[in-house]
């Protein structure tokens, strides 16, 4: 069943035990395994607390894939022949852009991308570390164990996945071996907490091909196990001699993949906690299943699936709507008064002069205006629990959220006069965790444009179906023009996205900018070149969240995935605080 949250946009995610990748039990004991491999250490400490938690939303990945994430399958595996070596992972290139000599992009989704998944984790928890965001650390923590796991899962690094390839098929033996002998055989108790060995993040990408390896040398083994007893029970690989017969021999294997998968875990973990300046978390703190990017329970074949999305009503919209406030600012950049629309949360008025809140700025897309979230989404109903400000500004046009001949001063309103007017008047959180930013379309790229050129003011940036490619390759001129008369193409490349990226990524490959979220629709004119800034940012080893949905460049597209923007926002924003 799927739990209502406090907020009305999600649902609680009760994780269930699903039989997937290690399967529920697999996953649950390396998650376990590696809290208990950990040194004694305030990260132990939280890790201890949270033991539960941790090992139950270490499957989470699994739903998400499901969900369905058209990027997300790759992350769980690495096809090793089809590189075109053999099992000899070694010669594989561990560099992302050179990889893809071998194998491009698009080509890499479908033969595996674990590694580089795992570094991008990894940076994404460490990032969360080093700014105190535990609710957000914790979802990373589990992200990762379910990707190390999958790593020490031997069939997760060869191509005969499944046995499929095997003379005779030996279809099936991927849930044998790594769910359905554990689930009947392997206990908890028999397992052993390992030694970590601390991994730096450059060097997280050679550690898991090392672990890939390790796997990759297993499977012959277990296929010929799998044989051997599948001829002692005449085929019926269900029946108790075959079970008699394999797992004697295979759950050696599986114990000493599983022991290895928690020491490796907990070396990356300890090795982010280091690498994030050994933060110390707040006592007593407890993850929150409110905090995991929504994704739907695995259900029972032939039952129904829960509600993909907590059903808001029409009702429901049609009231939370009359919560808008709206403003007129006069603004000296733009010569004119701006309107922009403002959302409160509830109990704001009633709580005083003290409480004051985090902002997020959520900027509507081309030939669109400040009201377009409100009237086209449910916005202002996705808002009506969470302690949160929203503020939809109006672009004045299609000005791209810059400052341009055609369009005037927006950047300079926005900075100078919106944002301070804003914060003088509500009772905002006014320091860099206290904003997040984000937008749609053209106010995807907005809202990264203005967060990478303020990495002070902004925690975290998310682009709904955005234009990431603005400023790069040849403009369209009869759009672009309006905004710069003149010097058009010169013009149209000062505020291009990748160059105010590299700006903030140090000699060291550091990344010093906010958290970058972005999703696109498989079906969007605009995902090739989402799918591009993935693959560019990957390359440059940087922390970020991408995803491929179902949709469109479509207003219902937003109004579904405004809620995910909504679940990472308050990952990343400082909670309400007194004055």
């Amino acid at each position: 069943m799927i739990k209502k949250l406090a907020f009305s946009l999600l649902a609680t995610v009760a994780v269930a035990s699903v039989s997937h990748a290690w399967g529920g039990v697999g996953h649950t004991y390396v998650a376990k395994l590696a809290v208990d491999t950990l040194p004694a250490s305030p990260l132990k400490t939280l890790m201890l607390l949270n033991k539960d938690w941790f090992a139950a939303a270490s499957s989470h990945p699994d739903r998400w894939r499901n969900r369905p994430d058209h990027a997300e399958a790759g992350r769980h595996f690495l096809d090793g022949e089809r590189f075109g070596f053999g099992s000899d992972l070694s010669k594989i290139p561990q560099d992302f852009a050179a990889v893809q000599k071998i194998s491009d992009y698009m080509k890499l989704r479908s033969d595996g991308m674990n590694p580089w998944t795992v570094r991008r984790i990894y940076g994404l928890m460490v990032l969360a570390m080093r700014e105190k965001r535990w609710d957000d650390a914790m979802v990373q923590a589990a992200y990762l164990s379910h990707y190390v796991g999958d790593a020490h899962v031997p069939f997760h690094a060869t191509e005969n996945y499944d046995g499929q390839l095997s003379e005779p098929s030996q279809k099936g033996i991927h849930a044998r071996f790594e769910s359905v002998m554990l689930e009947k055989s392997v206990a908890y108790s028999e397992l052993k907490p390992g030694k970590i060995s601390l991994t730096k993040d450059k060097d997280s990408v050679a550690t898991m091909f090392s672990i890939l390896q390790a796997s990759i040398n297993e499977v012959p083994s277990i296929l010929v196990i799998d044989k051997k007893a599948s001829a002692a029970a005449a085929g019926d690989t269900f029946s108790d001699a075959y079970w008699s017969a394999f797992t004697p021999a295979a759950k050696p294997i599986a114990i000493r993949r599983l022991e290895m998968g928690g020491a490796a875990l907990a070396s990356l973990l300890e090795s982010a906690w280091q690498e994030a300046g050994r933060p110390a978390p707040p006592a007593g703190f407890q993850a929150k299943n409110s905090s995991l990017p929504y994704a739907p329970e695995f259900t029972p074949r032939g039952q129904t699936p829960p509600p993909f999305m907590p059903v808001i009503t029409e009702e429901q919209k049609i009231a939370a709507r009359k919560r808008a406030i709206t403003l007129h600012i006069e603004s000296e950049a733009l010569g004119k008064f701006v309107p922009c629309t403002v959302l409160l949360p509830k109990g704001y008025w009633e709580s005083g002069n003290t409480k004051r809140y985090p902002v997020l700025y959520l900027m509507h897309g081309a030939f669109g205006k400040h009201t377009d979230w409100l009237k086209n989404a449910g916005t202002a109903a996705y808002l009506a629990d969470l302690p949160l400000i929203v503020v939809l500004p109006d672009s004045q046009g299609d000005s791209f959220y810059q400052n341009s001949p055609g369009f005037g001063s927006w950047q300079t309103y926005f900075e100078k006069e919106l944002m301070p007017e804003v914060e003088g008047t509500f009772r905002t959180i006014n320091k860099r965790e206290g904003r997040a930013i984000a937008g749609l379309s053209m106010g995807g790229y907005g809202s990264w444009h203005l967060a990478l050129d303020n990495p002070g003011k902004f925690c975290a940036a998310a682009s709904l179906s955005g234009v990431v490619e603005w400023g790069e390759g040849k403009p369209i001129l009869n759009f672009v023009q309006k905004m710069y008369p003149t010097d058009t193409e010169k013009l149209y490349a000062t505020n291009a996205l990748w160059p105010k990226i590299e700006k903030l990524t140090d000699k060291k490959g550091a990344w010093r900018g906010p958290t970058l979220y972005f999703d696109c629709g498989k079906d969007d004119f605009l995902i090739q070149t989402n799918r591009d800034m993935e693959r560019r940012l990957l390359e440059k080893g940087l922390p970020f969240e991408f995803a491929e949905f179902d949709g469109a460049h479509t207003w219902p597209y937003w109004d579904e995935h405004l809620r995910d923007v909504l679940n990472f926002t308050m990952r990343h924003v400082a909670a309400p605080t007194e004055k």
